[in-house]
């Protein structure tokens, strides 16, 4: 059972019978639901919750735009590496300090969309658009991918989905160890990745999300199944010990997941809108995470100074190549400079980034039958169909 309490379902009329809406129901059987005809009005009611409030309370209703969308990152200055999302549920059950989550939706409801058959029409449609691109997507957005899968089943239906595309890569990012659901599924083309940081930092900041060596658990079993493990070092979080304890971590990891079962693994540090910080500090007076020195980026949010990043990426960057050998590692919303100090690369475009993966995921892995890597293609803007605008 997963260890999320909730106090209340509320239910969409237009959702009411959908398989995803059974799921919860039959899953929660004892939280009290009601069925809303007026969805807009009730929605601005749900906007007046606090957020500790609206983690116990699923909302569940169809979304009426695109659900697959390029991620937010390739809109900044900072490198992105043209990754898509799927937004099928807002907000999360897990409650992370630093979550960026706090300052951005509007209703602090946890949101499950349950029209997911929309999402398998647009993975249908962007694969036929971009047939000759390996596309690279994710689910764990706006929410932890596989905090409430074991309840929506969701992921099992975009596998199998993604598994009849001959050029998706579909990565699912989570908290927890919640992977038991999916023991009977094909691994093929699947990314199981996890996001990591030192177990002092998971205990104190990451609120209510499983204990790092549960989730390296997890991580171990399911690489033995044969799926690709990820691993996210994102946000990395400066406190007075930082590099012993990210050392530390890195070992760890390398005692759980062989090298070569590691698809990527990204680098990125704390960074949030200035308006998070007082909204983070009313919930969690106690956090350190603001404890480095900090200045406004190019991208207007606040994070950590550029020399300090570059030391911390450097000692990381090295760690991982001492335990790992040569992982594919690439950064999270940083500047091309920061690419060739740390990395010896310097991507002028997200598309070259891009070009990257492709190149790393068509040499590592020639088991996934992926679309041979042809440079013209990845400097050429990913391409949306018409029922996706």
């Amino acid at each position: 059972m997963i260890p999320y309490k909730f106090t209340r379902i509320y239910i969409d009329s237009i959702a009411r019978e959908d398989e995803i809406t059974r799921r919860v129901l039959e899953y929660f059987p004892d939280v009290p639901y009601s069925i809303v005809e007026e969805a807009e009005t009730f929605s601005h009611q749900l906007a007046r919750l606090s957020l500790t409030e609206g983690k116990r309370i699923l909302w569940l209703t169809h979304f009426k735009g695109r659900f697959l969308k390029p991620c937010p990152g390739t809109a900044t200055t900072y490198r992105c590496c043209n990754y898509l999302v799927i937004n099928e549920t807002t907000n999360c059950p897990i409650d992370c300090t630093y979550c960026i989550l706090q300052g951005y939706i509007n209703n602090p409801a946890i949101t499950i969309y349950t029209n997911y058959q929309k999402i398998i029409s647009e993975l249908r449609e962007i694969s036929h658009l971009n047939s000759r691109r390996i596309l690279r997507i994710g689910t764990g957005e706006l929410t932890d991918s596989l905090a409430l899968d074991p309840v929506t089943r969701l992921s099992e239906r975009l596998i199998a989905e993604v598994q009849k595309l001959p050029n998706i890569l579909l990565e699912l990012k989570s908290k927890t160890d919640h992977i038991n659901h999916l023991q009977e599924v094909s691994p093929e083309k699947i990314v199981l990745s996890w996001s990591v940081n030192p177990e002092e930092i998971v205990a104190s900041d990451e609120h209510k999300a499983t204990p790092l060596v549960r989730r390296l658990k997890a991580a171990r079993k399911a690489a033995e199944r044969g799926f690709l493990i990820g691993f996210h070092f994102d946000p990395i979080i400066f406190v007075l010990d930082w590099e012993e304890l990210y050392s530390h971590l890195i070992e760890t990891l390398g005692q759980f997941i062989p090298s070569e079962q590691i698809a990527w693994i990204s680098l990125g540090s704390l960074r949030y809108p200035p308006q998070l910080k007082e909204i983070v500090l009313s919930r969690f007076p106690k956090t350190r995470i603001f404890s480095g020195e900090q200045i406004s980026g190019l991208d207007g949010k606040s994070r950590y100074l550029r020399p300090l990043r570059l030391k911390m990426y450097k000692a990381i960057y090295q760690k991982l190549r001492e335990v790992f050998g040569q992982p594919f590692v690439y950064f999270c919303m940083e500047s091309e400079e920061m690419w060739k100090k740390v990395l010896d690369k310097t991507p002028k475009t997200n598309n070259d980034v891009d070009w990257y993966f492709a190149q790393h995921l068509s040499a590592r892995f020639p088991q996934l039958n992926l679309p041979k890597p042809m440079k013209e293609i990845y400097q050429q803007n990913i391409r949306f169909g018409a029922s996706e605008k």
